[in-house]
Formats: structure tokens, C-alpha cells, sequence
């Protein structure tokens, strides 16, 4: 029985693992276990090989439920602190990686519109088209929302050491 733990989280990250496959299977049918999923997103056509999306399901699902059941425990236990430090670290590199991904999705205002038909078609009395620049599409970027959201899983990072640390002091 020295061994409990360690086939316990295994237990666990395998019931993530299911979990990842089910909800993946739920959102994307018979093509998440095709080579590529395909996505159309506005005029911009996406390819992405379907073990990275299990693999982001995956690390979020984790992260999520091993904060939630080592919440339970205030973070006292070394193997399960171990699991949610990497997921943890693995959830931020996502985040990292996704956010040159989401720049197209930027406000137009930064990057230019096309209009249809050209501005040198139309009369000098059309209405001005362009955005308005304020807060909302100054600040309120798809970009600043994941930089918020990984700030926000760090604070949950840093949130398990202290309590992790403060029960080792102890």
C-alpha cells in the first residue's frame, strides 16, 4: 500500500485523459480522431491536427479539476502539488503560444479594414465607416482577455505555493 498515492493520481489523470476524449468527441464527432480538424473562422481558413486540441482539453480540464480537489486539501499533498505545478506551467506556455494565434482577431482599427465597394467608388458624401477609437476597441482586445485569463492562472499558482509552503512550515 506505499504505492497508493502515486495509483491514485494516476486514477486521476487517466479520468482526465477519458474526460479530454469524451468532451472531444462531444464538441468535434468522428473528426477529433482524424488527422486534422478543420476551422473556418470569419475569411480565414484553419487546419490544426487534432492531438493538439486533445492536448489543450486535456491541460485545461486537468489544471482546472486539480485545483478544485486540491483546494480540498489546501494543497498539502507533495505528488498532487507536483501534477497541478506542472499542468499549471503547461496551461501558461498554452496561453503563450495562442496569442500570436489571436491576432487577427484584433479591432480593425488597428490593422485596417476592407471595404466594400473602395473608398475611391464612393461619394464624398458617404458616412464615415471606421471605428471609433475608445475604450472598448482600445483595451478590449482578444489578446488583452488571454493575457488577463493567464494572469489569472497564475495568481491560482501562486495562491497553491503559498499554501503549500505555509503547510510544510508547519
Amino acid at each position: 500500500m506505499k504505492n497508493k498515492p502515486l495509483l491514485q493520481e494516476i486514477l486521476w489523470i487517466l479520468s482526465c485523459t477519458i474526460f479530454t476524449i469524451i468532451i472531444g468527441f462531444a464538441l468535434f464527432g468522428k473528426t477529433i480522431f482524424s488527422d486534422s480538424i478543420d476551422l473556418n473562422l470569419h475569411d480565414t481558413y484553419f487546419v490544426v491536427a487534432s492531438q493538439h486540441f486533445l492536448i489543450w482539453f486535456f491541460i485545461v480540464f486537468s489544471f482546472i479539476l486539480y485545483f478544485l480537489k486540491e483546494k480540498r486539501y489546501s494543497f498539502n499533498r507533495k505528488l498532487p502539488f507536483l501534477i497541478f505545478s506542472i499542468l499549471g506551467l503547461s496551461f501558461t506556455a498554452l496561453i503563450i503560444r495562442a496569442t500570436p494565434l489571436l491576432a487577427f482577431l484584433n479591432f480593425p482599427s488597428r490593422r485596417g479594414w476592407k471595404i466594400y465597394p473602395p473608398l475611391s467608388l464612393q461619394t464624398k458624401s458617404a458616412p464615415d465607416i471606421l471605428p471609433d477609437e475608445g475604450f472598448f476597441s482600445t483595451f478590449l482586445t482578444p489578446i488583452n482577455f488571454l493575457i488577463l485569463f493567464q494572469i489569472i492562472v497564475i495568481a491560482l499558482m501562486l495562491f497553491a505555493a503559498y499554501k503549500y509552503g505555509k503547510y510544510k512550515g508547519n
